[in-house]
C-alpha cells in the first residue's frame, strides 16, 4: 500500500530537517525538561514531591501517540479517544499554549523533553497523567545524519496494589540511523534504567522501525529486557516498509487489551492499552 498524503507529508519533513538545522530554524536548548509545575531545567533528572504524587489504580490504561506536531485536528480525536486513558504518551508534542490549555482542561500534569526548539516552540516527547511521577528523567540522543535530537522521558509512578512503582519509558526513537548503531545506542539507554529494575515497566511510541535490521534490534532487545509486545487485532498501525512503527512493551503487568486507532490528524495512528498488577 503506498503511504497516505500525511505519511508522505511526514516523511517530506523529515528530509527537510537538516537544511532547517543548517539555516539556524532549529536550535538545541539547555534545557531539557519542561513541565507545568516547575521551571524548566537544564537537569536530566528532577524528583516531584511524593506528597503531590498520586497513585495509579491497579487497573489503568494508557494512550500513546506521535501527534505530528500538532498540525492536523488533533482535539477532536484526542477528545475522543482519552477518556479512559490515566496515561497519556505523545511523541513529536509541540509547545503549543492550545496543548498546554487541553492538558490543564484535563486535569492532567506533564513533563516533556525539550529535544530541540523549532519557531521558538519546543519539540519532544511529552506524557502526562492526573498525579505526578516521583521521578522523571528526560534524555536526547542525536540523530547521525541530521544531528537533530530525539527524546526519551522516564517516569516513575507509584501504582495501586503494587510493591514497586510503574516505570513508564516514552520514546521517539532515531530515524535516520542506516547502519542501526545509533537506534541500538537508544534502546541500550533504556535498558540501564530497565534491566535492572525490579518494578512493572512500560516503554511505549514512536520506535521508527522501517527495515529488517531495525526489527530484529528491537526484537533482540525486547527479549533481553523480557518485554512482551502487544499487539493490536486489528492491527491499524502505521507502517513502512511493512513494519509497524508505533508499540507498545511490557513486563510485570497483566494486559487486559489494546487496539489501535486510524487517525486524520497525524501521520500515526493511536495506541491504547490496558493493564492491571499482577496477582501475587
Amino acid at each position: 500500500m503506498p503511504p497516505s498524503p500525511v505519511l508522505k507529508a511526514g516523511l517530506l519533513a523529515s528530509t527537510l530537517l537538516p537544511a532547517l538545522l543548517l539555516s539556524g530554524c532549529i536550535e538545541v536548548p539547555k534545557t531539557v525538561l519542561l513541565s507545568d509545575g516547575f521551571e524548566p531545567v537544564a537537569a536530566a533528572c528532577l524528583f516531584p514531591s511524593m506528597d503531590s504524587s498520586q497513585s495509579l489504580p491497579s487497573s489503568f490504561s494508557l494512550l500513546s501517540w506521535n501527534i505530528y506536531k500538532q498540525q492536523g485536528d488533533w482535539q477532536a480525536e484526542l477528545n475522543r479517544w482519552i477518556d479512559d486513558s490515566d496515561l497519556l504518551l505523545l511523541q513529536e508534542a509541540q509547545s503549543s499554549d492550545e496543548l498546554y490549555d487541553w492538558l490543564q482542561v484535563r486535569d492532567y500534569r506533564w513533563f516533556q523533553v525539550a529535544a530541540f526548539t523549532w519557531q521558538q516552540q519546543a519539540n519532544g516527547v511529552l506524557t502526562a497523567s492526573p498525579g505526578l511521577p516521583t521521578r522523571v528523567c528526560g534524555q536526547r540522543i542525536r540523530e547521525p545524519a541530521t544531528r537533530i535530537p530525539k527524546s526519551l522521558l522516564f517516569g516513575y509512578y507509584s501504582l495501586e496494589g503494587a510493591d514497586q512503582q510503574l516505570l513508564v519509558v516514552n520514546l521517539h526513537a532515531v530515524n535516520f540511523s542506516l547502519r542501526g548503531r545509533t537506534y541500538q545506542q537508544q534502546l541500550d539507554h533504556i535498558s540501564g534504567f530497565i534491566e535492572h529494575y525490579g518494578g512493572p515497566v512500560i516503554v511505549a511510541g514512536d520506535f521508527n522501525r522501517w527495515n529488517p535490521r531495525r526489527e530484529r534490534l528491537l526484537h533482540r532487545w525486547a527479549e533481553r529486557e523480557q518485554l512482551t509486545e502487544a499487539v493490536p487485532v486489528p492491527d491499524h498501525r502505521t507502517r513502512f516498509a511493512g513494519y509497524p512503527l508505533d508499540a507498545v512493551f511490557y513486563r510485570g503487568l497483566e494486559l487486559d487489551g489494546v487496539q489501535s486507532m486510524r487517525s486524520q490528524a497525524s501521520d500515526h495512528g493511536p495506541l491504547q492499552a490496558s493493564f492491571r498488577v499482577k496477582l501475587k
